[in-house]
């Protein structure tokens, strides 16, 4: 007996000194976390890599028409009158008015052209008329829509719409609803239907909410016509 009790001895201290463990296993298809341990002498920080902001960048190909560029260019209306292009500080802007903005109070990265704009009290439309353009199979319109970040009751239509050589106005031609809190609209539309027509593109808002006519403010991202590179 003093033997076997001997044995059992030894055989207990040479698992526990293994890490040998019996009796109760987790099943196999019992779901455990895995986690990787370091040193805690070799442990270092890992670097949070902040997001970084949303980038504009222009689609391959040559653009063709730079609506921010040509702003003071355009014929401005309401609707009911003419209004006069590019204002001065100061100015009576009750009638509507459009204007370029610093992309960064939008959280928009530097360099990105953005045009705002606003209706004014007396109508809840502003329309900007721009100088006649040759369309050639392939050119495509591009802009991103959103109201004003600080909006909160914003719900205004987008629309591009053009006078033909005729003098006939087409409208709408094209139009994007937007409401406050959804995601901008990315717009890429192909405007082959027009190829070979000299036409002038009219880029207007319509207003259909209730707030002030700067809670209905609209964002024009870097709109431009392209032509896709062969």
């Amino acid at each position: 007996m003093k033997k076997i009790f001997t044995c059992v001895l030894v055989i207990s201290a040479i698992a526990s000194g293994c890490n040998i463990v019996g009796g109760n296993t987790s099943p196999a298809n019992t779901p455990t976390s895995v986690a990787t341990l370091l040193p805690s002498d070799t442990a270092t920080a890992v670097p949070v890599t902040p997001t970084p902001l949303p980038t504009f960048t222009p689609l391959p190909g040559t653009t063709v028409l730079d609506f921010v560029a040509q702003l003071c260019n355009a014929q401005w209306m309401n609707g009911a009158q003419h209004l006069t292009a590019c204002q001065p500080p100061g100015s009576d802007l009750s009638g509507g008015y459009a204007q370029v903005i610093d992309p960064a109070t939008e959280g928009l990265p530097a360099g990105t052209s953005v045009m705002l704009t606003v209706v004014g009290t007396t109508s809840n439309a502003i329309f900007l008329r721009y100088p006649s353009f040759s369309v050639h199979n392939g050119d495509r319109f591009h802009t991103m829509l959103r109201c004003q970040s600080a909006s909160t009751s914003c719900d205004i239509d987008f629309r591009l719409e053009f006078f033909d050589e005729n003098g006939k106005y087409h409208s709408p031609y094209q139009m994007w609803k937007y409401v406050a809190g959804q995601p901008p609209i990315d717009v890429d539309y192909d405007l082959s239907s027009l190829a070979g027509q000299k036409v002038d593109f009219v880029l207007s808002i319509q207003s259909n909410g209730s707030g002030s006519p700067q809670e209905n403010g609209g964002l024009w991202i870097m709109p431009y016509i392209y032509r896709p590179n062969p």
